[in-house]
């Protein structure tokens, strides 16, 4: 419960407009050390992530007596979006962080985890799916329930040696899993594309007292919609969420409600089913579901864009006493939920598009933001990389002590992190906020933000220094020519969240230059702080915004510092690859133009050609010159094109001219080059060479043929 003056806090604390200060990007500052801040004494400053070498993400989090969490995930790919399958995992972590064990990757072959709870006795009981007999015509896809003993084993006691497996559909998954207070086991998922539910005795038999023979098959549920949870109600019915997409393609959610035998419960919404279709159309999607102790539900997930969160009344109607703006201000996606003890309603999401990091918001009962958690009501969480994390909340948990457990993957790899509650605090991680800016050369100034979240208790402090970006071979921005290097400290006193700004100085050049890019890297943290995206990619955009930047390309199409184009003379023409590149506004034109050099004009076309591109319309066209095809026995002979009269707004870049090599093929090749699109490259010259030498030998040959006949010799050539 709160004091009376954190009460009062909390009061003035609304009247300022918390949800404001999450719609401009959840960055208030805040001089108090609030429950949401990273523990520092879990993994690392509150974050877990490296130390789990596991694939794919968490789907499923569960705390353990004494401070200790099972996690449990693994990824999937069918055959049309990757030719790979994944072990799932089950593990678990101390209430330090450090990963205690977990189950072999044997056991758990081609199964993914999708959600696990334990058993009075200490027994845990996970469900997903199984592939088999992968890229093979008889592969299939089977929804698994198994059962782990305390020590990490398949319980041989259940079902076909600790594991039960479902079949009869490519699809069958299962998603989510509650259990009985007689230890019945109840699992939700899909088959046929549609819902399927289905109860399990304790031994893993099927409980044919249950729907029809144990099964109960429900309305559509999309096979790669979102994550489904089943719930079970104080009256010892069901409640399921379902996604699928309707018959105008738009995703759509809807809650199912069965009875306690596996009907619809028609009580509830309209026969059984409570659809959430908002007035506005808009597509709308839940990842996530939790109930109150009333028999209320939050549902949270994506509508139109944006994270939401909306409540049901246990009859299945809305809650028209529950307004959750704050949610859609603060993500774009909201994909897990958590209740305390206190009625408070957490959510977590991604939060607005090119801030790496998740977000988790503390909502009070009505769904407004509570502005005592973290920083202004939000906790920012990133995760340690390089150049951004994109963590994915799936579960959430809230501890007897007011702590937070959250779980999800980053990428391909697993996380937990856990949050202090309500007494306590922490240093917090500094970031970057945005992993990529662009800046033009006019503006002068490249400015990066970095920002010190979960947490602000203590003194901290980070080094900040330009660099250049490591394993890029792309256009490198030059230190002390288009920008100056900077180098110096960042520094935060107790209490304060406010963000900081890098400043590096850009050179406003008159050159026409394509784009350029370098990094700015965060390291040597000091007081106690975490690290969590490390670097920063500056882009110098390049010239001719907004029509475009005209070069001589590869036959890719891609710029390069000195184009040659290498041609046999017998081709008749070399073809030159000219590009609109960077920007694409409005309709532009260039002339190419060929200028004699060693060769000339009787050699090839003078003729200039202008190219054309519309508007919205870039990248590469060919332009063919005319080569003169002669008898004569000749050296190599060059001539050059160079670009000019860019038309529209457009300019000319850095790459303008190239050279074109004639070999005459009347005779041995005298030299050879790098080659472009429609031309020959020196291999090419290597297999004329080796053509014009057999071609000889074969004469000869034939010549040696004729005077054997001539001689009558007996087939003996005579010297």
């Amino acid at each position: 419960m709160k004091s009376p003056l954190a009460q009062a806090i909390h009061a003035l604390l609304r009247e300022m407009g918390p949800t404001a200060a999450v719609a401009t990007g959840l960055m208030s500052a805040s001089a108090l050390g609030a429950p949401g801040d990273l523990d520092p004494a879990f993994g690392d400053v509150g974050r877990v992530s490296s130390a789990l070498d596991f694939a794919g993400p968490a789907w499923s989090l569960l705390p353990l007596d004494g401070g200790g969490s099972v996690f449990a995930g693994g990824e999937h790919c069918d055959g049309f979006y990757c030719y790979y399958y994944d072990d799932g995992f089950v593990g678990t972590l101390s209430g330090a962080g450090s990963l205690d064990s977990h189950v072999t990757a044997a056991l758990l072959a081609q199964t993914q985890v999708l959600d696990i709870t334990r058993q009075p006795d200490g027994k845990v009981i996970a469900v997903g799916r199984t592939s088999s007999n992968q890229h093979t015509p008889s592969y299939s896809v089977s929804l698994t329930v198994f059962r782990l003993d305390p020590g990490g084993d398949l319980d041989p006691t259940f079902g076909d040696g600790g594991i039960v497996h479902v079949t009869g559909s490519p699809d069958s998954v299962a998603q989510s899993v509650t259990l009985d207070p007689n230890g019945g086991i109840v699992v939700a998922g899909s088959r046929d594309g549609k819902l399927l539910a289905l109860r399990l005795l304790a031994d893993g038999s099927l409980d044919t007292t249950f729907g029809a023979s144990g099964f109960f098959t429900g309305p559509p549920n999309d096979f790669w919609a979102e994550r489904m949870h089943l719930l079970r109600t104080a009256s010892g019915g069901y409640r399921v969420n379902t996604n699928f997409y309707d018959a105008q393609n738009i995703a759509r959610c809807r809650v199912v409600a069965l009875t306690a035998n596996g009907a619809f419960d028609t009580t509830f919404g309209s026969s059984g089913i409570a659809a959430l279709d908002p007035p506005s159309g808009d597509p709308v999607s839940c990842s996530s579901m939790a109930a109150q102790p009333d028999g209320r539900l939050v549902l949270a997930g994506r509508e139109n864009g944006h994270g939401f969160a909306m409540r049901l009344l246990a009859s299945g109607n809305p809650d028209p006493g529950f307004t959750a703006g704050a949610v859609a201000s603060a993500m774009q996606d909201a994909g897990a939920l958590a209740i305390d003890g206190n009625g408070s309603i957490l959510v977590a999401g991604l939060p607005p598009v090119g801030v790496p990091g998740a977000v988790i918001v503390r909502l009070e009962a009505d769904g407004t933001l509570d502005g005592l958690f973290g920083n202004a009501g939000s906790t920012w969480i990133d995760l340690p990389s390089d150049t951004g994390s994109t963590p994915l909340v799936h579960d959430m948990s809230v501890l007897s002590d007011g702590r937070i457990l959250a779980a999800g993957g980053d990428g391909a790899r697993p996380f937990v992190v856990r949050l202090l509650g309500d007494t306590g605090a922490g240093p917090g991680a500094l970031s970057v906020v945005q992993p990529g800016i662009s800046v033009k050369e006019q503006n002068q100034e490249a400015l990066v933000t970095v920002r010190r979240a979960g947490g602000a208790s203590g003194a901290v402090s980070v080094r900040y220094e330009t660099a250049p970006l490591r394993d890029y071979h792309g256009p490198a921005a030059t230190a002390g020519q288009d920008f100056t290097p900077v180098v110096g400290r960042l520094s935060w006193p107790d209490g304060d969240t406010t963000d900081r700004q890098i400043s590096v100085p850009i050179a406003n050049d008159t050159s026409p230059e394509e784009h350029e890019l370098f990094a700015v890297t965060l390291d040597d943290v000091q007081g106690g702080a975490g690290l969590g995206t490390r670097n920063a990619t500056v882009t110098i955009l390049g010239d001719g915004d907004p029509a475009g930047q005209f070069g001589i390309s590869s036959s890719t199409g891609l710029a390069i510092s000195s184009p040659n184009v290498l041609v046999v003379e017998s081709a008749g023409h070399a073809e030159v690859q000219v590009s609109r590149n960077l920007y694409a506004t409005g309709a532009v034109s260039v002339t190419l133009t060929p200028v004699a050099g060693t060769a000339t004009p009787d050699d090839f076309s003078t003729t200039p050609v202008t190219v054309s591109w519309s508007d919205g319309e870039s990248g590469a066209k060919t332009v063919r010159i005319g080569i003169t095809n002669d008898s004569s026995i000749e050296p190599t002979e060059t001539f050059s094109v160079e670009l000019s009269n860019p038309t529209g707004g457009a300019i000319v870049g850095p790459h303008a001219t190239a050279t074109i090599s004639i070999v005459n093929d009347d005779g041995p090749p005298v030299s050879s080059g790098g080659g472009g699109g429609g031309a020959f490259g020196f291999p090419s010259l290597l297999l004329l060479g080796a053509a014009r030498f057999l071609r000889s030998a074969l004469t000869q040959l034939a010549m040696r043929q004729r005077a054997l006949g001539d001689s009558g010799a007996g087939g003996h050539y005579r010297r």
